[in-house]
Parts: structure tokens; sequence; C-alpha cells
């Protein structure tokens, strides 16, 4: 009996020293990975690309759910559209910006100075912008332009967010 108790505790403690050296090796591998500058699985909802974005167009894209994205106007209907006069902005049509939505909602946090018009689509859109210091949000409406800022005979604004849902 005594043969097979120690023959247990020492598949047992055997077991044990192997666990935690493979959870100390994938553990020593991971931090390897994140001193490597590999990037982390977890989604942190930034807009991709951008950087690039900010120095071509001067408008900051921050992050988003994916479904609201910006893209070209050029021969594409159905879009919202934001007027600017940005003077940061080296595009081919510059202070016009479109953007897209790929479902039933969209969100997208950025930063767009001088805004003084948004266009809905067929969503109902919201626009946070914020004059003077003050945050409101605006109803866009729908297959329209809709006046802020500026636009909406008040100072300069700055587009912050937007909300599409359906």
């Amino acid at each position: 009996m005594r043969v097979i108790t120690r023959a247990l505790l020492t598949t047992a403690v055997v077991g044990t020293v192997a666990a935690l050296s493979v959870g100390a090796s994938m553990a020593d591998r991971q931090t390897a990975q994140d001193d490597s500058g590999m990037p982390s699985a977890v989604e942190d909802f930034s807009y991709p690309g951008a950087a690039k974005i900010l120095a071509d167009r001067g408008i900051k894209l921050i992050s988003g759910d994916g479904h609201l994205m910006l893209v070209n106007c050029v021969n594409v209907a159905g879009l919202i559209e934001v007027h600017s006069f940005n003077s940061n902005d080296h595009g081919s049509d510059p202070g016009h910006y479109c953007f897209q939505v790929s479902g039933p909602t969209g969100y997208l946090k950025l930063e767009l100075v001088d805004a003084y018009q948004v266009k809905g689509d067929n969503h109902a859109v919201q626009a946070t912008v914020t004059v003077d210091g003050q945050s409101s949000t605006v109803s866009v409406a729908k297959n329209g332009w809709t006046g802020i800022g500026v636009g909406a005979g008040t100072d300069s604004a700055t587009l912050l967010e937007l909300k599409a849902s359906s």
C-alpha cells in the first residue's frame, strides 16, 4: 500500500511541476511577444490608418465600431457627407468627407474642425459637435443637409461624433 501511495504522490508532484513549467514558459513567451512589439489580440476599436488620414486629409479619426467608415466621395450615392472649411485637407476634394454605414447601425468618434454641414443618408443620424466649448447633439436630416456651426448661424464647430441607426 505504501508503494502505491508513494507512486501516486510522486506522479502528482511531477505533474504539478510540469504544469507550472509549461505555464511559466507560456508566460515568458507572451512577455517576449509583448516586448517584441507584436500587436495585442484585444480590440481597442482604434481607426485603421488614422495617422495617414490625419496627415493627408486633416481629419482625426479616433475610434468606432467598424460600421461607419470614411470613403471616397466620387460616384457613390447614399453616404453621410460632411463639409468643412478644413485648410489641412490635401485630398482631391478638400473639405468634403463621406462616410458609409455598413449595416443597420454605425458609430465613429472623430475630430473635424470647422465643420458646417452634414448630409444624412437613409439612417437616423446624430452628430455631436462642440461650439465655443459647449457640446451638443444635432439630428441630421435623412437624405438632406443640416447646418452645424457657422452653417447653423453660430460660431465655428468641431464635429466629434457620428451615430447612425435604423
